[in-house]
């Protein structure tokens, strides 16, 4: 594959990146004019079978709050304002509540905004321009598809504004498949890891409820906070909230998508250089903290003097008994483990020698980093591959051992090598500075981080708008999602077949079926080999060489003329050696 050379302007932004000279003023200027930020928005309950929707909205606007000004905020629906008033900026972050009469609730999905502005402090000056809107949808709806979402900065939808993450794009469309409507509920946050064992200490989940974190201003569990990085609370904490909220709330979960235990490994200088403790040999590695088997009794990297998520999230659960917890929420709710994508890979830029002059990374330490940079891209795809194979097994051993049939799956997003950052067709965020929520990042960070650099340049690396749509189109094809939803399958049942065992280096064949027969023509086979390339063709049989070991999922979309699309796996990974 073709290289993409770095230019000189993305080399030195990664260069601020990962040495913390500030965003240029235009960034700085965009900051501004995002304020007052809506930071959270709840609406209850939504959809709405009768009665008026209580909703409750969170402002974030340090500056007013410095100043003593009131802050007025909107509730709009098209050219409709729905509800509306003023909160005296007390703190940082001020909420207010408001009512909807369910007269005035449309009966289909409809578009809300909300935004707020600084109202003047004396007669005769002008109100601050209206800040960064934040968007959802409301509707009438008896039983919608409920969504939590739990995990680490994937899954939370690192730069991306509540409607764009994948999780709720996933909800959106169920209910609209099934005309249920949804509402998503979100406890994941950047940083967190799988499982921190002492905290609490002892694995008691439990007593994560007696915790308010600064990252959840208003304690329901949220996190309003959570592109702001922070190892806890893991995801264990994060499903045992989801569970009291739903429970307090009267209502049980339809799915719960969840992801998790590349924190654990430290995906700056464990997973892409090796440094970290325990990180050196990444199948060992993935085996302990995503699967949960082999680690130490003693942490090895607890006293690294860097920015690490293996301080606490060495060893402990694996990703099975997260999936198990899941399902075990209120509504016996199916799950859906987010696969891994392709954050750095062979297509992509070489990593500048900055990244290795972090603070902590001194002696020793620094010569080693350097003398590993070169090796980081294929870590990164081998470390894809180990964990997308985890939980798979994770998700397929939970299902063995279900009283009540099958209810988790590994769903991948089709993503391919040349779609990590700065290759030459990202679907992640390659500038710091300029996702949509930077504007909160730029201010929240320095506040609420104790690592203010490396949080406020978080969402690099992470899928942006583009990225964030694709793994939520690939999670509606699958087959097992569609089925639990009682979806249409939308073409032919297809079985992929493929060979158990291969060599590095020799092609091997796969082929599609349907019913043991060839698949009528007209159709357009879209292969994804599991190595993160692909291909397209015409035909129902195809070829294909691996050029490194390991076990790889082959999957195949197959497209017919009129466009809809058929996802089908093969039954097993391909081992190769």
């Amino acid at each position: 594959m073709a290289r993409l050379v770095l230019p000189a302007a993305a080399a030195a932004l990664l260069g601020q990146l990962l040495t913390g000279i500030p965003a240029a003023a235009s960034a700085e200027a965009s900051a501004a004019s995002a304020y007052p930020l809506v930071l959270d928005v709840d609406l209850t309950p939504n959809p709405v079978c009768t009665g008026p929707v209580q909703g409750r909205v969170q402002l974030y606007d340090p500056a007013a709050a410095r100043a003593g000004a009131t802050v007025e905020w909107r509730v709009r629906a098209g050219g409709e304002q729905l509800a509306g008033g003023r909160v005296a900026m007390g703190a940082a972050v001020s909420g207010a509540g408001f009512s909807i009469p369910f007269d005035r609730v449309p009966t289909a999905e409809t578009a809300l905004q909300f935004d707020a502005r600084v109202v003047p402090s004396s007669a005769g000056e002008e109100p601050g321009p209206y800040g960064k809107v934040w968007r959802d949808t409301i509707r009438r709806g008896c039983d919608p598809v409920r969504v939590a979402s739990v995990g680490d900065s994937v899954v939370w939808g690192q730069g991306l504004d509540h409607d764009q993450k994948f999780p709720y794009l996933t909800g959106q469309s169920l209910g609209r498949a099934t005309g249920r409507g949804h509402q998503h509920m979100d406890y994941a946050i950047s940083g967190a890891v799988l499982d921190a064992p002492e905290f609490p200490a002892g694995n008691d989940d439990s007593a994560c409820l007696q915790n308010q974190e600064k990252q959840d201003p208003d304690g329901d569990g949220e996190m309003e906070f959570g592109e702001v990085t922070q190892q806890t609370p893991d995801v264990f904490c994060q499903l045992e909230k989801a569970g009291a909220q739903a429970r307090a709330g009267g209502y049980g979960l339809d799915l719960v998508v969840i992801n998790g235990c590349i924190n654990d490994l430290d995906p700056f200088f464990g997973i892409a250089v090796g440094i970290t403790p325990g990180s050196k040999s990444l199948p060992e590695a993935v085996r302990r903290e995503c699967s949960g088997i082999g680690a130490e009794p003693e942490n090895p990297a607890k006293n690294v003097p860097y920015f690490s998520g293996a301080k606490v999230g060495y060893g402990g659960r694996g990703m099975q008994a997260a999936i198990e917890k899941a399902h075990s929420l209120p509504g016996r709710p199916k799950v859906v483990v987010a696969d891994f994508y392709y954050a750095l890979s062979r297509d992509s830029s070489p990593i500048p020698v900055k990244h290795c002059t972090a603070p902590g990374l001194a002696g020793a330490r620094f010569t080693t980093c350097l003398g590993a940079l070169g090796k980081a891209t294929g870590r990164y795809e081998q470390y894809t591959q180990l964990a997308n194979d985890a939980y798979r097994e994770a998700a397929e051993a939970a299902n063995n051992a279900s009283p009540d049939g099958a209810y988790a799956v590994a769903a991948d997003g089709l993503f391919t090598l040349d779609s990590a950052v700065y290759a030459p067709h990202s679907t992640v965020w390659g500038n710091p500075f300029s996702d949509p929520m930077y504007p909160l990042r730029k201010r929240a960070c320095p506040e609420l981080s104790s690592t203010p650099v490396q949080c406020v340049s978080a969402a690099v690396g992470h899928p942006d708008i583009a990225g964030a749509r694709q793994y939520a189109d690939a999670f509606l094809l699958n087959p097992r999602l569609r089925q639990w939803f009682h979806l249409a399958s939308g073409g032919p049942w297809l079985t992929l077949d493929a060979p158990k065992d291969a060599h590095v280096g020799s092609e091997v064949r796969l082929t599609a079926t349907v019913d043991g027969a060839q698949p009528p023509a007209g159709y357009r086979y879209h292969w994804y080999f599991g190595d993160g390339t692909r291909q397209e063709t015409g035909e129902a049989t195809t070829t294909h060489a691996y050029d490194r070991e390991g076990p790889y999922l082959p999957r195949l979309v197959l497209v017919g003329a009129d466009g809809r699309k058929v996802l089908t796996e093969a039954t097993e990974a391909v081992t190769v050696n």
